[in-house]
């Protein structure tokens, strides 16, 4: 399926207003390398002044509804992984300073601010790997930076708009991909009626790379409770091949064009007054070429299955979910992957030696990345008190294509004890 078209003019009408900004500035600018520095010196500080006078300025004064909430976890990781038989992991293995056990500290700070049409919401996560003669302080990451407001507010149908930064995942449904961050604009479409179920539909713009002006273009509708029956049907496409690069290596790591299509069906089985969903999907990536990599033949599907039962809520709540995955070498990008993986301890990519995207070509014995598996994830979590919940999660998987790649096995056992407040 072709939509390049579509893409194209749908990211260059997105990207349209930054074009003519660059345009201006570089019209305008006459500030050398050297003044630069006192430039932004000279900006900091106004913005400094200017948030001061916004401090002395309340909520209530403003109006609209400001909420701060967090979580702070303590997790434990233990990892087992073996590549063509060889331990991957601990003391007397190919890696021994990556650890079969990881422990982590983390803090997650949470603020929204709504008004009557506009809202704003920002994440920012501390993550630091436990042990007091680590001193490592700088795992910082700004999760969720948007601000957003209602282009029309009906009775049956809404329209919203939203600018910033997100993970992926929170926007489009996958238990395999969208494990990326989404820097960009997402519209919101969404219809409720009575007999036919639920409609909505999503679309984003998303900068991939600034330094090569590259830009990609997600989309996703969906029925829920189609009938009233419970059904539930979803279809995306996500399109990161929007800029051909002479790089090669590049080329192959950005040459996903992904369609994904998800059935589902959620219901209340008699007195049990658990709600049970279950669920499948598949994926094709339409823009794979037959490379040496895959032996000349192509690789690129992946699908998922599974059940989940119950929701937390409140104490004593519980949720299981558990899924079988598949998902072949050129399938999903390696930075965009969110299923189990493969572990893949040395950090070796599919294209490259690097996971990163960097480093000399890897061969068809070599090829690791995050792809190319199939296995099984089980999540369990627990609320113990109205604050306080316990999710556990196991993993394992080995490979697809036992062709392509070093043999691996890669099992997981995540406990994570995490306080809500």
């Amino acid at each position: 399926m072709k939509l390049r078209p579509l893409f194209a003019a749908f990211v260059l009408s997105a990207a349209l207003p930054f074009n003519l900004f660059s345009a201006e500035v570089s019209a305008n600018q006459v500030i050398s390398d050297d003044t630069s520095e006192f430039i932004n010196q000279q900006d900091l500080q106004a913005l400094r002044e200017w948030i001061a006078t916004k401090r002395q300025v309340t909520v209530k004064q403003v109006g609209g509804d400001l909420s701060i909430s967090g979580e702070v976890r303590v997790e434990l990781q233990k990892a087992q992984e073996t590549k063509n038989g060889v331990k991957q992991r601990g003391p007397n293995s190919a890696n021994p300073r990556k650890p079969t056990a990881e422990y982590d500290i983390e803090v997650n700070l949470m603020f929204d601010y709504r008004t009557d049409r506009t809202w704003t919401s920002a994440k920012i996560e501390f993550d630091n790997s436990a042990g007091s003669n680590l001193n490592i302080f700088d795992n910082i990451t700004i999760e969720r930076a948007i601000f957003g407001g209602r282009a029309l507010d009906g009775d049956t149908a809404t329209i919203d708009l939203e600018v910033g930064r997100r993970n992926m995942g929170n926007v489009y449904d996958s238990k395999i991909q969208f494990g990326s961050f989404l820097d960009g604009i997402t519209a919101r479409y969404d219809l409720a009626t009575d007999q036919f179920g639920d409609f909505y539909a999503r679309f984003s713009p998303f900068l991939i790379d600034e330094q090569r002006y590259q830009w990609g273009v997600v989309g996703e509708i969906a029925v829920l409770n189609a009938f009233n029956t419970g059904l539930y049907a979803k279809y995306s496409i996500i399109d990161w091949k929007t800029k051909d690069l002479k790089n090669q290596l590049l080329n192959l790591q950005y040459n996903f064009v992904n369609s994904q299509w998800i059935l589902g069906y959620k219901f209340i089985p008699g007195k049990w007054k658990k709600v049970i969903t279950i669920y499948s999907s598949f994926l094709i990536n339409t823009e794979a070429n037959n490379i040496a990599l895959t032996n000349n033949t192509l690789a690129n599907k992946g699908c998922y299955a599974g059940f989940s039962i119950g929701k937390v809520r409140n104490k004593g709540d519980w949720s299981l979910d558990a899924n079988y995955q598949y998902v072949q070498a050129q399938a999903i990008p390696i930075f965009d992957a969110s299923g189990i993986g493969r572990g893949n301890a040395s950090r070796i990519g599919f294209y490259t030696v690097q996971s990163n995207g960097k480093g000399e070509a890897t061969t068809i014995a070599t090829a690791v990345g995050k792809t190319n598996y199939q296995g099984v994830s089980i999540t369990l979590l627990y609320l113990l008190t109205d604050t306080i919940t316990i999710y556990q999660n196991y993993q394992y998987a080995v490979n697809a294509n036992k062709n392509i790649g070093p043999k691996i096995h890669y099992n997981q056992y995540e406990l994570e004890f995490i306080y809500a407040f």
